[in-house]
């Protein structure tokens, strides 16, 4: 019961957190090919999700 407890957890919470990481990755890698932005690390990734999330919301009506 434990490990099938465990396997939803990690499709919920653990493996988006990864897959988000990995997206990020390859963002500032072809960031950094393109000559567009040499710096950008996963809070500035983070930040962006919670930007788009914010303008969505208030289109919502959510407040």
């Amino acid at each position: 019961m434990f490990e099938f407890i465990f396997k939803i957890w990690y499709l919920i919470a653990i493996l988006p957190f990864l897959i988000f990481l990995e997206g990020n990755d390859k963002l500032s890698d072809f960031l950094k090919k393109k000559n567009i932005y040499s710096d950008w690390d996963w809070y500035y990734g983070l930040l962006a999700i919670l930007v788009i999330l914010l303008v969505i919301l208030l289109i919502m009506g959510y407040r």
